[in-house]
């Protein structure tokens, strides 16, 4: 039965790996629109220590968490993205009705005359519906997004709809599912953002290449020093049990 030492440097390299997967995944989105970084948390995990009268004594488990933060916004000239200003989200839909969070501005109208997001999901407005911008004659050609997500047809001035611009009071509890995309397992009540889009722009990655690779090296040494430490425990316990059947 392995110790204690041996199951906690076992689960020290195990976290690490998973941290090198996660810094790894991160700089792989590095230039991802909207893309946000991912966290790597060591939590105590308690483990009984029979040895020492069940005592408990703290190991580490591995889990992940999304750093938030804004990523830097550039200029595309595009008249059809926004980038969002403030702790807000858009709220979408997929062909299914599953609903969605996401900051990745990059919009279009699709076959049906409604705004969508780049990857097909509806955009909804503030009372939970898709934004149906019209069809065939009467379809723009062009739209003006207001900072309050208040949508027009510049040609003739009329409004066609308004963004949902969600603010969560636990945004923390949002889970990543991929392409921008984001569920809210705790079904949190979304309340409505003030001004907080930028129209022709985009928020990109808020990943920092120098430092994911900065803590990509420091993981790759502590790695490598957990391991020096569990083949030196190791060594010990062999010449422990050799003395004492001397």
């Amino acid at each position: 039965m392995p110790g204690y030492g041996e199951t906690a440097l076992v689960r020290s390299l195990g976290y690490l790996a998973e941290k090198q997967a996660a810094i790894a995944n991160n700089l792989a989105n590095v230039d991802t629109t909207s893309f946000k970084r991912r966290l790597s948390v060591a939590q105590e995990a308690p483990s009984p220590f029979e040895a020492l009268l069940d005592a408990q004594l703290p190991t580490v488990a591995y889990s992940e968490r999304s750093d938030l933060g804004r990523g830097i916004v550039r200029e595309t000239g595009n008249r059809f993205d926004v980038a969002i200003d403030g702790p807000y989200w858009l709220r979408v839909q997929d062909a299914a009705g599953n609903r969605y969070y996401t900051r990745d501005g990059r919009l279009q109208i699709d076959g049906q005359g409604r705004l969508v997001t780049r990857n097909g999901q509806a955009v909804l407005d503030q009372a939970g519906l898709p934004i149906a911008l019209g069809g065939g004659d009467s379809l723009p050609s062009d739209l003006d997004i207001s900072p309050n997500g208040t949508v027009q047809d510049p040609s003739t001035g009329r409004t066609l709809g308004r963004l949902a611009l969600a603010s969560l009071p636990r945004p923390e509890a949002l889970q990543p599912v991929g392409r921008g995309l984001y569920v809210d397992p705790e079904n949190q009540a979304p309340g409505q953002g003030g001004d907080g889009l930028q129209q022709g722009y985009l928020e990109g990655s808020n990943v920092d290449s120098l430092q994911e690779l900065v803590q990509m090296i420091t993981v790759e040494r502590t790695f490598a020093a957990s391991q020096r430490a569990l083949s030196g425990l190791g060594r010990m316990q062999e010449n422990l049990i050799a003395n004492v059947l001397r």
